[in-house]
């Protein structure tokens, strides 16, 4: 385990790099995994506004390995359950679709609760026609908003395939291709999203199986959001949902 004492030698290295003089004042705020650390500042001057400091980085000292990882500058204890949260989770995806979706805004714990039902509200017309299931919820709910670049499957590119857009987008929702699948398959779906290629739908049923429903085909992409995700960031190819692998 990780002291106090060692977290904040650790720290201070980290405070001191590319630093001349003495090493700097660090804050420290323990919590159970570990440790947030900081540049401490003096009390700004209200007369001189914020410091100089404004939105400097943080790291979190782990407290089992003494492992240091960066941050942003967000409250001590918003990091703290963030970092939690991200340890919790952290065989959930493979390194390269979890790096992709942090970088679009995912973090464990996320929910877009309000966004996505002022989305339905507006669009409530356009999806009256289908069922809002507790699995198209959850998978809205965490992961609303997101717009995952895919890597090309020639180039292995990050951004060289097609790239998938999650509901709520600012360009409303598309349903005339969920509707067609429904009355196709006799299964209830709800509007997960749209993917660049063809454009295409994105489709969740009650089980949590995911498709893609394109002009040439209707494609099974996965069953479970996660695995969805993995799938739809590295690219297919899917099997046709004619060949009821689903």
């Amino acid at each position: 385990m990780i002291s106090r004492a060692e977290a904040l030698e650790r720290a201070r290295a980290w405070a001191s790099t590319d630093r001349s003089g003495p090493p700097p004042e660090i804050g420290l705020y323990e919590f159970d995994l570990g440790y947030v650390a900081w540049v401490a500042q003096p009390t700004p001057d209200p007369t001189t506004g914020p410091p100089a400091a404004t939105g400097a980085p943080r790291i979190v000292v782990d407290g089992e390995t003494g492992d240091v990882t960066t941050w942003p500058s967000l409250p001590a204890p918003e990091i703290a359950t963030r970092y939690t949260g991200q340890q919790a989770t952290a065989g959930r995806f493979p390194p390269d679709v979890r790096y992709v979706l942090e970088q679009a805004g995912w973090f464990p714990g996320r929910d877009v609760t309000a966004a996505v039902e002022q989305w339905r509200e507006r669009y409530a017309d356009d999806l009256a026609a289908m069922e809002y299931t507790p699995a198209a919820q959850a998978a809205l709910t965490e992961f609303g908003g997101l717009v995952l670049p895919q890597f090309g499957r020639r180039s292995g590119t990050l951004g060289g395939g097609f790239t998938s857009y999650i509901y709520p987008i600012s360009a409303g929702v598309v349903t005339f291709r969920a509707e067609g699948f429904m009355e196709e398959y006799d299964n209830p779906v709800f509007p997960l999203g749209t993917n660049d290629d063809g454009p295409s739908e994105l489709l969740i049923d009650r089980q949590e199986r995911v498709f893609m429903s394109h002009w040439v085909d209707q494609f099974y992409i996965a069953t479970g959001i996660d695995a969805a995700l993995i799938q739809l960031i590295r690219g297919g190819p899917w099997p046709s949902a004619d060949d009821r692998t689903w």
